[in-house]
C-alpha cells in the first residue's frame, strides 16, 4: 500500500525546487513584459542588514527573479478573478475594462527638487520654455475609476508646485480638456500612456500658446494597429482584457539617432513586439533628431526634454518644425543647460507626473 505523501513534503519539494532554480537560471536584467527593469541581486553590508533596506531589495530581487514570474502572475490572476477581486500585482481594475497602476505615495523632496531644477533651467534661457505635466489615468478617467482607489492626489500636488514653474515658464495645464474628453478614448485601458488622441489634444493647447497653426486631425482617417496589450496588462494578465488600439498618421519626417538615421518616424517592426508603443520615434533614445522637410515654411527648430508621453505628440509637432531635438534627461549624459544655448526657437518640456515627482533624473536640467 503507498503511503499517502504529506502535504508540507510537496510543498517543500516545491519551494527547494524553485530556490534552486533561481540560482541555476541565468538571471535577467529586463522584463519586456512587464516594461521594466528588474532587481539584481543587492549587495550585503551590515549597515543595509540593520536597518531593513537590505531584506527589502532582497525580497524585491526574489519576487523579480522568480523562475516562470510570467505564468505566476497569469495564474494569480485567473485565481483572484474567480474570488472577483478588483486588482492584481499593483494593478487596480477599473470600469469598461481599464487598468490603472497603483499610485500611491512620493518622494515630496524629489517632486520639489525637480521643479525647482525646472524653474532655475527655464531661468538660465532666453528661448520661451513650455511645460506640459500628462497627469495619470486615473487623475482624469473619472468615471471609469472604481469609487475608493487610494491614490495620490496629483490634482493638489500640482496646484501647489504650479507657483514655482509659473514664475518661469509657461505652463499647459491640459488636465481639465483631458477630463473633458474622457470618454473619447484620451488614455489606453491596458497601458499607462496617453493614446495618440490624448496627446493631440495637449499638441493643440500648445500650439495655441506658442503661436503656431495646429494640423486638423482627422482621426476617422488615421492608420491604426491593433492587438496591443501594454504595460498595465502585462503586470496584472487580467483574464478577458480588451485589446487597445495605437493611431498614428503617416507624416513625411525623418528620424537620427546614435549617428544612423532612419526613413520615417514609426518602428513598425515593434508593431510585432509586445511594448507596441515603442513604434512612436523607434522607443526611447538619449537624444534624437527629428526632421520634416514639409515644415521648412514655418518654425524652425524645438527643442523637447521629455520621457515617452511625448513620442505620440512628437509626430503632430513636425507639420510645425522643421527640426526638433529630443531629450530623455533618463538616459541622456551630457548638460542640458548647456545644449539649451543653440539655436531654438522654442523649448518644450514634456513629461508625467509620476516621472516628476518619482525620477531624481530632472535635476539634470539645472546642471
Amino acid at each position: 500500500m503507498i503511503k499517502r505523501v504529506p502535504a508540507f513534503v510537496i510543498l517543500f519539494v516545491m519551494l527547494f525546487a524553485l530556490l534552486l532554480l533561481s540560482i541555476i537560471l541565468p538571471k535577467q536584467t529586463y522584463s519586456e513584459n512587464e516594461n521594466k527593469y528588474l532587481a539584481t541581486l543587492p549587495k550585503f553590508s551590515f549597515k543595509s542588514f540593520w536597518d531593513g533596506s537590505f531584506e527589502t531589495k532582497y525580497g524585491t530581487y526574489l519576487s523579480d527573479q522568480l523562475p516562470g514570474r510570467s505564468a505566476w502572475i497569469s495564474a494569480k490572476s485567473i485565481a483572484e478573478s474567480f474570488l472577483l477581486k478588483t486588482e492584481n500585482n499593483g494593478i487596480v481594475y477599473g470600469k469598461d475594462g481599464y487598468l490603472f497602476p497603483k499610485f500611491q505615495s512620493y518622494d515630496e523632496s524629489t517632486y520639489w527638487d525637480n521643479l525647482k531644477s525646472i524653474h532655475d533651467f527655464a531661468m538660465e534661457t532666453d528661448t520661451p520654455v513650455h511645460v506640459i505635466v500628462v497627469p495619470s489615468a486615473y487623475t482624469v478617467l473619472t468615471d471609469y475609476v472604481l469609487s475608493g482607489l487610494p491614490a495620490v492626489d496629483e490634482q493638489e500636488a500640482m496646484n501647489k508646485g504650479l507657483p514655482i514653474l509659473s514664475a518661469s515658464c509657461d505652463v499647459i495645464n491640459i488636465w481639465d480638456k483631458l477630463e473633458d474628453a474622457q470618454h473619447d478614448y484620451v488614455f489606453y485601458r491596458t497601458d499607462h500612456h496617453w493614446t495618440t488622441y490624448g496627446a493631440y489634444i495637449a499638441y493643440r493647447d500648445y500650439c495655441e500658446k506658442a503661436g503656431l497653426v495646429p494640423y486638423n486631425a482627422f482621426f476617422e482617417a488615421a492608420s491604426t494597429a491593433g492587438n496591443f496589450l501594454g504595460t498595465s496588462y502585462s503586470k496584472c494578465k487580467k483574464v478577458g482584457t480588451l485589446p487597445d488600439t495605437i493611431s498614428y498618421f503617416p507624416f513625411d519626417a525623418t528620424i537620427s539617432y546614435d549617428g544612423k538615421t532612419y526613413p520615417g518616424i514609426y518602428d513598425f517592426t515593434k508593431l510585432t513586439t509586445r511594448d507596441k508603443y515603442a513604434m512612436f520615434l523607434y522607443g526611447n533614445h538619449a537624444e534624437s533628431l527629428v526632421e520634416s522637410e514639409e515644415s521648412r515654411d514655418k518654425k524652425g527648430s524645438l527643442l523637447i526634454i521629455k520621457d515617452s508621453y511625448a513620442d505620440s505628440m512628437i509626430p503632430f509637432l513636425t507639420r510645425n518644425y522643421s527640426s526638433i531635438t529630443c531629450i530623455d534627461p533618463r538616459y541622456y549624459l551630457g548638460s542640458i543647460q548647456e545644449l539649451a544655448k543653440g539655436d531654438y526657437d522654442d523649448i518644450l518640456i514634456l513629461l508625467g507626473f509620476e516621472n516628476l515627482s518619482g525620477e531624481g533624473n530632472w535635476v539634470k536640467l539645472s546642471f
